[in-house]
């Protein structure tokens, strides 16, 4: 298996990073103004407000024993976080409207993502150190499909004629051009 194959930093295999970026390019797309932020990250946050996404759980498996173009569900946080209340709450009602949006259902679906279900995130309003940071948003089911094929084989089958020979009860053969 070459390099490009195993590494975890090409966009064409890491379905996670291809997510990702499908849904920050839909809220680019929307609200230009909002920087758009992964949650799970070190360094400098970005001016209030901001929003960040995490998908925070694996894939759920929606079919049993699907290898190739499996469908399944992952769950994924976005996040309006600002010093005002009332400006989380509502980019954070904002969030939760967009991948069900007729534009973005539709761009979304070209690439296997669809938006099953969304929910308000938790309170989790914070008290830092002078100053509340204000968080609310979306906490959406996407059902996505890969496009992985099981490349172990060095080929495949694409075509039987099978010769196919009968006898009857009394000993004469039939084939199947008979």
């Amino acid at each position: 298996m070459n390099n490009d194959q195993t590494s975890t930093n090409s966009n064409e295999w890491n379905l996670y990073q291809q997510i990702d970026d499908a849904i920050i390019a839909q809220i680019k797309k929307y609200a230009p103004e909002l920087e758009v932020t992964l949650e799970n990250v070190k360094g400098e946050r970005p001016a209030y407000p901001y929003v960040s996404i995490s998908i925070y759980d694996d894939d759920d498996q929606q079919e049993f024993n699907t290898i190739e173009n499996e469908p399944f569900n992952i769950h994924m946080d976005l996040k309006a976080v600002s010093n005002i209340e009332t400006e989380a709450k509502a980019i954070g009602m904002w969030l939760r409207k967009l991948l069900f949006l007729h534009q973005p259902q539709a761009e979304l679906l070209d690439q296997h993502i669809v938006a099953v279900s969304v929910s308000t995130i938790p309170n989790v309003n914070t008290y830092l150190d002078v100053d509340w940071e204000f968080i609310a948003g979306a906490d959406y089911t996407l059902q996505v499909q890969d496009d992985f094929q099981d490349d172990t084989q060095p080929g495949y089958i694409s075509h039987v004629s099978p010769k196919i020979t009968f006898k009857n009860t009394k000993g004469a053969e039939l084939n199947d051009t008979n």
